[in-house]
């Protein structure tokens, strides 16, 4: 296909839920939802000096997507890489920085790996999910390391409302998949489960991606204005790998991984002072093995224990002022045919920061500030500032500066042979100015950002060692236009990007300097229907390798039938597209998928 960006036709609704739980029609206009990720006290999107795009469950079951990544790859200023079918590493670049630039969070809780830095989004389901908070920026004055590009943060659901609900789907390539969701309140006490089965094969021979897993929350309030609860999530997987790094078929190799993660959130209100506080523990095991092959074993065992506090405290309406501390121990230890690895390697971190708000009429400000001390590297300082100009008639200019870090991996420092216990951390400093205009049935945003980053970690291959001798700009413009009316509704977005390596003056792999993605919706009494098309630009892969642009089109529906069931149906890559989003990993073809779903009404 070259370049079909066209064809959005009529065609069919993402999510059986939307359906089943349609009341009266939305009405048309556009609500600014609450975001907790870009500040340390909930704030509106509109009170925000910072690009924040909110995914909400409504959202989530109508695209009836599965892996959070699939809603990613949608959004403004994100681009996705995965190597071949679903269940292959995937990789994100944030407004054209690395893979290891965006901090990832569940409740808080990071789930960046501490070997490579970054997140494999290949196995995130949305299970459970009651919003993904995506806030585009420099964010380590918040959130510490890696939070250079940007934060993405995964909002659980609480069990507030008695309900339940099940999904049970099939199609080609031997897919099928069945999910739950149940919430259960109970007086002060409330529950809230969900999980998933999932089988299916990929384009290639021993290509498959099965996997499973669940996730509770649970809450408890008590007297006082306290609040306790409990967040407990374990996830399983294993793949196919069709072929080594060489391209050798690999007709018998497996990749097997687990991850589990507790936490204990702690809420309070106490007179004008709000608290919270967050413990958690994350485990994660990966192991590869080949019968045929038995240098091809290898494996990763990772930890992390952290904790966090915040204290809060509004002064009327115009100021709050919020400052907190953290703690953070990553360990690793990874095993080879080749040779020893990590040996139980570890580094901890512990950090201060305070940020403060202040509102007057049509003006807003927002300052903050973290200092880090690293095991490895030291300290550091990171500063964010930001101001909103509310221009009337929901019209709002809005800029705001930022420093950030990433501190290096335990990959980078620690792995023998190949690692340098004297690297620094990386370094960004950033800033935005952006204008947006809600009126009505309407809505657009413009945005334009510029990223410096020094101190970049690269491999030197005269001394077979990583040091600090990278740098790079990534700059570029997002801007995005939606409408609605009681039964469509449309939204288009389209991303430019400069990302050059400033070393060698070459662009940075994997990032293409156009991408973009249009959607329409159409809801009526007992249907729905929707279409989408995403598309990326023309780009390089690692080692100077060209990849042509792609669009990819999808369809899908729903009918109500009654008493909460509602069956639906959607085809992917409708148009058959063959693209490569890695070089020599095709991605996948076109797929068709039919299900039902049940919803209880209370």
């Amino acid at each position: 296909m070259r370049h079909r960006l066209a064809v959005v036709a009529a065609a069919l609704l993402g999510g059986w839920s939307s359906v089943a739980a349609q009341s009266p029609s939305p009405p048309p206009t556009f609500s600014a939802s609450v975001v907790v990720t870009a500040s340390l006290e909930p704030q509106l999107e509109e009170d925000l000096a910072a690009t924040v795009d909110v995914v909400d469950a409504t959202e989530i079951e109508q695209r009836q997507a599965e892996l959070v990544v699939d809603l990613l790859r949608e959004l403004p200023g994100l681009a996705v890489v995965q190597s071949g079918s679903p269940g292959k590493v995937a990789s994100l670049f944030t407004r054209g920085t690395n893979s290891s630039h965006t901090r990832v969070l569940l409740d808080g809780v990071t789930l960046n790996d501490p070997v490579l830095g970054a997140f494999d989004w290949s196995t995130a389901t949305t299970d459970g999910l009651d919003r993904i908070e995506v806030a585009r920026g420099p964010f380590s004055a918040l959130w510490g390391s890696s939070a250079v590009g940007g934060v993405i943060q995964l909002i659980p659901r609480r069990g507030r409302e008695r309900r339940g609900s099940v999904r049970i789907e099939a199609g080609s390539s031997a897919y099928r998949r069945g999910g739950f969701h149940l919430a259960l309140p109970t007086g002060a006490l409330s529950f809230d489960l969900s999980g998933h089965l999932r089988r299916g094969d990929g384009e290639l021979a021993n290509d498959f991606f099965d996997s499973g897993g669940g996730m509770l929350r649970a809450e408890a309030r008590l007297p006082e204005g306290w609040r306790l609860g409990l967040l407990a999530r374990a996830t399983d997987s294993e793949i196919g790998l069709p072929f080594d790094f060489a391209s050798n078929p690999t007709p018998s190799r497996r990749q097997a991984s687990n991850s589990k993660l507790a936490a204990l959130p702690v809420d309070a209100v106490v007179g004008v002072w709000q608290l919270e506080l967050r413990l958690a523990r994350g485990e994660s095991h990966l192991e590869v093995e080949d019968p045929d092959d038995a240098f091809a074993a290898n494996g990763a065992k990772t930890r992390r224990d952290q904790a966090r506090g915040v204290v809060t405290r509004s002064f009327g309406d115009a100021l709050w002022v919020a400052g907190g501390a953290e703690w953070e121990r990553e360990t690793a230890s990874t095993s080879s045919a080749f040779g020893p690895g990590l040996d139980d390697a570890r580094q901890s971190s512990r950090a201060l920061f305070v940020q403060s708000s202040w509102a007057a009429r049509r003006l807003r400000l927002e300052l903050g500030a973290r200092r880090d001390q690293n095991s490895a590297f030291g300290s550091e300082t990171s500063l964010r500032a930001g101001a909103v100009v509310k221009m009337g008639d929901g019209a709002r200019l809005r800029t705001s500066y930022g420093e950030s870090y990433r501190a290096p991996s335990l990959g980078d420092l620690y792995f023998p042979g190949f690692g340098n216990p004297e690297l620094e951390a990386e370094r960004g400093a950033s800033w935005e100015v952006g204008f947006e205009l809600d009126r009505g049935p309407f809505e657009a945003r413009v945005v334009g950002f510029h990223n410096d980053l020094d101190e970049l970690i690269q491999f030197d291959f005269a001394t077979f060692l990583p040091f600090n001798i990278g740098h790079a700009r990534t700059r570029g413009i997002e801007a995005g236009f939606g409408a609605r009316s009681a039964a469509w509704r449309a939204r288009a977005d389209v991303t430019w990007l400069e990302a050059e390596d400033r070393t060698t003056g070459t662009p940075l792999p994997r990032r293409p300097e156009w991408s973009g993605a249009v959607g329409i919706e159409w809801s009526g009494a007992r249907a729905s229907a929707a279409a989408r098309v995403r598309a990326a630009g023309a780009r390089e892969d690692v080692g100077r390798v060209a990849l042509g642009a792609y669009s990819i089109l999808d369809l899908s529906t729903a009918v109500d039938w009654s008493h909460g069931v509602a069956p639906y149906a959607r085809v992917e890559n409708a148009l058959g597209e063959r693209y490569e989003e890695a070089v020599g990993y095709p991605a996948p073809g076109r797929a068709w998928i039919v299900g039902v779903g049940w919803r209880s009404s209370r």
